[in-house]
């Protein structure tokens, strides 16, 4: 859903978004880092290439053999998250949230204490893996003697780091709310959902108890069908999807000053002609 992510912020940002900072948890701690190093549109349109060229790539490789290996000897991950390290080292300008030009903040859960931290001085890489280590599926990354985690176990859209920074408008986007809502057909299904909904429900709480300090705008984007976990062969279609929707709602985010409207902005891609007709 990075690519998605990506396509939204490319059209906003041509409409006059200039983040004075930058808050990312998971995915969105990968496009924000990138975001923070080349604000503005020639960094966006950077951005939108690198997703273009991860099309033929899987980010979680399974080999059997290596996943029977780290169950049968009780690792705590099933997957290397090499890929991530080096998709971010390829990238990375600087490895020092000093040298971002937006302030940057990285969301990340504390696996001992089940505490968000969050990530705004030293080495970014380490703070981007640890944010984007999806439980059981990626290994905890370790930061100054502590194991971190996925930040959005905690703080999947993080709106309290972005008013307790003093931000006073924020544009947010909720990428749980991209499927549709369906009756799950397996285990691995119903695990999902439920996390679906712990998250859907953090935001609107979150919404619903900070809407008096921030005017927050909420993109929260819909599509009609998922994708395999690790499949990135789609980056390029997701990416113009989300220029698609952006293009329909850009005019809901945004007063006649150029100031952002607070509100949940939501946006379905329209029907091929075959269906609509």
């Amino acid at each position: 859903m990075g690519a998605l992510q990506a396509g939204i912020l490319r059209v906003l940002i041509a409409r006059g978004l200039q983040p004075s900072r930058i808050v990312g948890t998971s995915v969105g701690a990968l496009n924000g880092a990138f975001l923070a190093f080349h604000p503005g549109e020639e960094g966006l349109e950077r951005l939108a290439q690198a997703w273009r060229a991860l099309g033929n790539e899987r980010y979680i490789r399974a080999n059997p053999v290596r996943v029977a290996y780290r169950l049968a000897s009780r690792q705590r991950c099933l997957f290397s998250n090499d890929f991530l390290g080096e998709l971010i080292a390829e990238h990375m300008v600087e490895d020092d949230f000093a040298a971002a030009r937006v302030p940057l903040h990285v969301t990340a859960t504390n696996l001992t204490t089940g505490k968000k931290r969050v990530f705004s001085e030293g080495p970014i890489s380490q703070a981007v893996l640890a944010s984007t280590a999806i439980p059981g599926v990626f290994a905890p990354i370790e930061i100054d003697g502590e194991s971190y985690i996925d930040g959005g176990v905690v703080a999947h859209l993080d709106l309290d780091t972005a008013v307790d920074e003093g931000s006073k408008e924020i544009l947010a986007i909720d990428l749980s709310h991209c499927f549709e809502e369906t009756e799950p057909k397996s285990a691995i299904g119903v695990i999902s959902r439920t996390v679906d909904i712990v998250m859907r429900d953090h935001v609107e709480r979150d919404m619903a108890r900070l809407r008096r300090k921030a005017r927050i705008t909420l993109i929260q984007p819909e599509i009609r069908e998922g994708h395999g976990v690790g499949d990135l062969s789609q980056a390029t279609r997701l990416l113009e999807l989300g220029e698609t929707l952006a293009e329909q709602f850009a005019e809901q985010c945004f007063d006649s000053r150029g100031r952002l409207r607070p509100g949940v902005v939501s946006a379905t891609p329209p029907l091929p002609a075959e269906q609509a007709s």
